[in-house]
């Protein structure tokens, strides 16, 4: 019998504390959100993130379940990045995972820019401190993980030398690849339909995301992983799978609260997404 695929679970947007922060709209409020493509839920006002917190559980009850090779959180572990009580809570949940099933991170814009968008030096080195490296490799069996911070992608403008030292590391990394498979992995993703896309909110500035997306292809990276949109979202061109896994958190589309387990096979990469249910 064949030994089982490298398996990894990704899981993007457990955001503790956006359920509160996203609660007691107004009639009119939702209205905005859904006129824009975001699906928000009426519901009355709460405080914490009890709500984001049972999910996370159970994102941690199926991880300990499927026993996978390697976990990796894309970005967005908490809602506030000002709020030390998010992200210890995080912590404590994350430590209920079984040690032997490592865990590795990507930051997200709710944890390491201070205003949730634009990241700086200071806010950068407190977010190495909690949870280390923002950007990396990570080889583990099969593969190779090519960690990205997009936050300092998207917005590099208070954070120079963090853009260009990640510059650096990425072409350093790209121009001597490695002979296994690379996956690359960050928050936001490159596109959602098209390289070429107009720049959004949800996407990368294509004066950078353009050519990122070269190098990686040039390097024979063929598989992105991001979170961000809070919905999936699959987007494949030219042989390049641009892949937008939905939240472990609060969905902000039709897509329920999930993670996405991906299969490495010796001759092609697999993934599905699978709900977080009662």
């Amino acid at each position: 019998m064949p030994d089982r695929p490298f398996r990894l679970v990704f899981l993007a947007d457990i955001q503790l504390g956006m359920y509160a922060t996203f609660s007691g709209f107004t009639a009119d409020e939702v209205a905005r959100y859904a006129a824009v493509g975001m699906r928000v839920s009426a519901v009355p006002k709460v405080e914490g993130f009890e709500w984001d917190a049972r999910q996370y559980e159970r994102a941690v009850t199926l991880i300990d379940r499927l026993r996978p090779d390697l976990v990796i959180v894309g970005g967005d572990m908490i809602d506030d990045p000002n709020r030390d009580d998010q992200t210890e809570a995080f912590l404590s949940l994350t430590a209920r995972l079984d040690p032997a099933i490592p865990m590795r991170y990507a930051p997200g814009n709710h944890d390491i820019a201070p205003d949730t968008v634009v990241p700086t030096d200071e806010s950068i080195s407190r977010y190495r401190e909690v949870f280390g490296p923002d950007f990396s490799t990570v080889s583990a069996g099969p593969v190779t993980f090519l960690m990205l911070d997009t936050v300092v992608i998207d917005h590099p403008e208070r954070a120079p030398k963090a853009w260009a030292d990640q510059e650096a590391f990425i072409a350093a990394f790209l121009d001597e690849p490695p002979p296994t498979p690379i996956v690359a992995v960050g928050h936001h993703p490159l596109f959602l339909s098209d390289p070429d896309e107009p720049d959004t909110y949800w996407n990368l500035p294509l004066v950078r995301r353009r050519p990122l997306y070269d190098r990686l292809r040039a390097a024979g990276v063929r598989l992105a992983l991001a979170g961000h949109w809070h919905r999936n979202n699959v987007a494949v061109h030219d042989g390049f799978e641009m892949v937008t896994s939905g939240p472990v958190g609060y969905p902000l589309g039709d897509d329920p609260s999930g993670l996405r387990l991906v299969e490495l096979h010796p001759d092609r990469i697999t993934h599905s997404y699978l709900p977080l249910t009662e």
